[in-house]
């Protein structure tokens, strides 16, 4: 893959939050987009430097941060970046002075929110995944979706051969779910923007996005839902996007909210907790990688183990 370095800086990012994928980034990109000098396009997941084809993509890349004038701080939030193969040395070519965010979760928590997400969008499979399989299968049959996205220590040391560490930030989910406030204003000094008082549009977040993740309902509603999503998903949607563009179709979609009315059509809140013998079953998947995390001294994760 080839990036041609040539594109105008100020109609790229200069801020990459590269994840954890259900680390509460998507609540973090709705409320940082008050502040007067960050810019965050409507559209999450741009996921631009993960793909092959960037230097096919790059104008597109380019067109969602067209209204960004004269902001300081130009962000993407693509949760994918984190453990991507391609994104490192894409963003090192085409962001070379990219400042990195990362939001991480214990992996334990991590892949159980993460999991339900993807019953949600059917693992990303192209025919119905019926019956769905419980985590622990998951985790066997969807490595690269659901195992891979949680080996958050590989995953940044491959970051640091290409960024310096000064221009990375990890921020611990546990830590911005108690002091928020505090967290925000890590990110300010980080990325070199003023203060500023989050209080409105976070309390505006939490009343509109806040909940607890999504199981499906039992009985039919629960086995037509994967033959809908695939359906919508492989026929309807992709030909909107052929048509439109990714841009446009994402677009239409959130002003349908049709995420949102799927789920209160097929789905209910929350979903079962694991109990303390699988979550040290799930725990000891990651133990290794957690001890590689904590070697790079970027933050402390010995609070993640589970005790026993």
């Amino acid at each position: 893959m080839r990036v041609e370095p040539a594109a105008p800086a100020k109609r790229l990012p200069n801020l990459l939050c590269l994840g954890a994928a259900k680390a509460g980034t998507t609540a973090l990109a709705t409320i940082i987009a008050a502040h007067p000098d960050i810019f965050v396009p409507p559209q999450k997941e741009l996921n631009a430097l993960h793909y092959d084809d960037l230097d096919s993509r790059t104008e597109e890349y380019m067109a969602y941060f067209r209204d960004a004038g004269d902001a300081a701080v130009r962000c993407d939030f693509s949760v994918r970046y984190l453990s991507s193969p391609n994104a490192p040395a894409a963003a090192a070519r085409l962001t070379p002075d990219a400042r990195l965010l990362v939001i991480l979760r214990n992996p334990v928590d991590q892949i159980q929110s993460h999991y339900w997400h993807l019953r949600r969008q059917n693992f990303h499979q192209a025919r119905p995944v019926h019956p769905a399989p419980d985590l622990f299968e998951a985790l066997d049959l969807y490595p690269d979706l659901l195992l891979e996205p949680a080996l958050y220590g590989r995953h940044l040391e491959r970051w640091l051969t290409l960024f310096p560490r000064e221009r990375l930030l990890v921020i611990d989910h546990a830590d911005m779910s108690r002091d928020l406030q505090g967290a925000l204003a890590r990110i300010c000094e980080f990325t070199g923007v003023d203060r500023f008082d989050f209080t409105a549009a976070a309390d505006q977040t939490s009343a509109r996005d806040g909940r607890a993740g999504v199981q499906p309902r039992a009985g039919l509603a629960g086995r037509l839902f994967p033959l809908l999503y695939v359906g919508v998903s492989q026929g309807p949607y992709r030909w909107l996007k052929r048509k439109i563009g990714v841009e446009r179709s994402d677009w239409l979609k959130r002003v349908l909210r049709l995420r949102e009315a799927s789920e209160a059509l097929f789905f209910k809140s929350g979903y079962p907790r694991l109990d303390e013998v699988a979550r040290r079953r799930l725990q000891a998947r990651f133990e290794e990688d957690r001890q590689r995390l904590e070697r790079l001294d970027l933050i402390d994760t010995s609070h993640w183990r589970v005790a026993g």
